[in-house]
C-alpha cells in the first residue's frame, strides 16, 4: 500500500539528519535494546494522521495483536515486547526524524514501519546508519525508490508489493480462466500506483492477453470520468486498477460505472468491508467488481493441501490473535494483517538467531524462509542479495452478493 506524497522536498532535512546519526550512533548503540524493566522496545512509525492515516492505523491493530499473542506466551527470549507508537504524519521527513527518536531516546533496535513509499524511503538510510532492524509496512521493495546500498543493509520489506500481489490476483483468477486477451489499466500517479501497468503488461505474454489502454489518475481526485472514456475507447474486456485503497478507488469504480454498467472491475484492495461496499453505492453499484478477500474468504478459497498448509494455519493465528486481543469485526480483522506480518517475521528471526541483538536478527532475516498469513500469503524465502524474494503469493478474490456478502471465487493459485 504506497502513498503519494512527493520525496524531493523532505531530501534536504533527511540528509541532515543521516549526518547528524553517523556521528551519534556507535555512542549510544550501547544503550540499546532492552529497557529498565527487561522489555524490548519496539517502535512504531507510522501515520496516524495526515492523508495516510488508515494504512498506518490498519497495520498498527495487526502489530497489537502479534505483540499480545507474544507476550501471553513468555514473549520473545523471555522478554516481553513493548510497542511505541510514533506518529509520522504521513511526513517523510518527520518519519525519517522518528527513526532517531526510536534510538536514541526509546533505546530500540527493531523498528516497524513507516506505511507508504515515501515515507519509507525517507526512514529506511536512517535505520541503515544506525543498525536498527526496520520491517517496513511500504508496498514493495525493488524498484521503489530506495538506493541499492539501503537495500541491503538493517531494513527490509515486512509486506510484499500489494499492488502488483493484486494484478496478478486479478490475472490468475479472473483474466486467465475466463480468457480475456484485451486489459485497460488505471493507476494512481504515486510511487504505488506508478508502475502498475508496466507489471500487468509482463504477465501477458504468459497468460495471453494484452494492455490495450492504461490511464493515470491524480490522488484525491473526484472526478475519473476522462480516464474511464479513454479506456473504454479501446474495447478492453476488464478494467484492472492499480489505485490506493479508499477514495481513490472510489471515485475510479463510479467513473467507469457511470459509462458502463457492466464491465469487470478488478481489483479493488481493501474494498470487502461493509463501510467500503456502502461508501461506493451499494452492493449493486459492485456487481461485476472484484475485491481481494478477507483472511476468512482465504481460508475458504484455499484447498487444505501441503502447499497450502503453512498459509492456512498462519492466516487462521492471525484471525484468533486479532480477535483475543478484542478486535474481531469483520473490518478489523480483514485490515491489521501487514501488521501481524511483520511481527511474525520478528518473531521468527529472533528465534532463529537465538538471540536479540540487531546484528543477528539482521542476519537471521537475510535468510529467512517463512509463510505469513492474512489477507495475503507471502512465501518468503529472502537471500542477501534480494530482500524482498517469494516465489509465490496467494490471495482470494471475491464479488458482492446482493445482500452485501462476500461469494469467493474458484481459487487459481498465484
Amino acid at each position: 500500500m504506497d502513498g503519494s506524497r512527493p520525496r524531493r522536498r523532505s531530501v534536504g532535512r533527511v540528509a541532515a539528519i543521516v549526518i547528524l546519526i553517523t556521528a551519534l550512533a556507535t555512542g549510544c548503540a550501547a544503550a540499546r535494546g532492552v529497557t529498565s524493566s527487561g522489555k524490548i522496545p519496539i517502535c512504531e512509525i507510522s501515520a496516524n494522521s495526515g492523508p495516510f492515516s488508515q494504512l498506518g492505523t490498519d497495520d498498527e491493530m495487526g502489530a497489537t495483536a502479534w505483540a499480545a499473542k507474544v507476550n501471553s506466551s513468555g514473549g520473545l527470549l523471555g522478554h516481553q515486547v513493548e510497542l511505541v507508537k510514533e506518529d509520522d504524519a504521513s511526513d517523510p521527513a518527520t518519519a525519517a526524524a522518528l527513526v532517531h527518536k526510536c534510538v536514541s531516546e526509546t533505546g530500540a533496535n527493531f523498528i516497524f514501519g513507516p506505511e507508504e513509499t515515501a515515507t519509507a524511503s525517507a526512514a529506511i538510510p536512517i535505520a541503515n546508519v544506525t543498525h536498527a532492524v526496520l520491517l517496513g509496512w511500504q508496498s514493495g521493495w525493488n524498484g521503489q525508490g530506495v538506493s541499492d546500498k539501503n537495500l541491503h543493509s538493517s531494513s527490509f520489506p515486512g509486506i510484499g508489493n500489494v499492488f502488483f500481489a493484486d494484478d496478478l490476483a486479478t490475472v490468475t483468477q479472473l483474466i486467465a480462466p475466463r480468457h480475456y486477451t484485451r486489459v485497460a489499466v488505471i493507476e494512481d500517479n504515486s510511487p504505488g500506483g506508478l508502475g502498475n501497468d508496466q507489471y500487468t503488461a509482463s504477465l501477458g505474454p504468459k497468460y495471453g492477453f494484452k494492455v490495450v489502454a492504461s490511464q493515470m489518475a491524480t490522488p484525491g481526485a473526484t472526478d475519473d470520468t476522462p480516464q474511464a472514456l479513454a479506456m473504454l475507447k479501446a474495447h478492453p474486456q476488464i478494467i484492472v486498477l492499480g489505485l490506493t485503497p479508499g477514495p481513490d478507488t472510489i471515485t475510479a469504480i463510479k467513473a467507469i460505472r457511470a459509462q458502463d454498467p457492466a464491465i469487470p472491475i478488478s481489483e479493488c484492495s481493501g474494498c470487502a468491508t461493509s463501510s467500503f461496499i456502502a461508501a461506493a453505492g451499494g452492493p449493486s453499484a459492485m456487481k461485476n467488481v472484484y475485491l481481494i478477500g478477507t483472511p476468512d474468504n482465504m481460508l475458504t478459497a484455499l484447498r487444505s493441501t501441503k502447499s497450502a498448509s503453512a498459509c492456512l494455519a498462519d492466516t487462521r493465528n492471525y484471525i484468533a490473535a486479532m480477535k483475543a486481543a478484542g478486535m474481531s469485526s469483520p473490518t478489523e480483522i480483514d485490515e491489521g494483517g501487514e501488521g501481524w506480518d511483520t511481527g511474525r517475521e520478528l518473531s521468527a528471526a529472533v528465534a532463529s538467531a537465538r538471540s536479540i541483538q540487531p546484528d543477528a536478527v539482521q542476519k537471521a532475516l537475510q535468510h529467512q524462509s517463512i509463510v505469513t498469513g492474512g489477507i495475503q500469503c507471502y512465501y518468503w524465502h529472502r537471500s542477501p542479495s534480494d530482500y524482498s524474494t517469494m516465489p509465490q503469493i496467494e490471495s482470494s478474490v471475491v464479488t458482492v452478493a446482493p445482500g452485501g456478502s462476500f461469494a469467493v471465487l474458484p481459487h487459481v493459485g498465484s
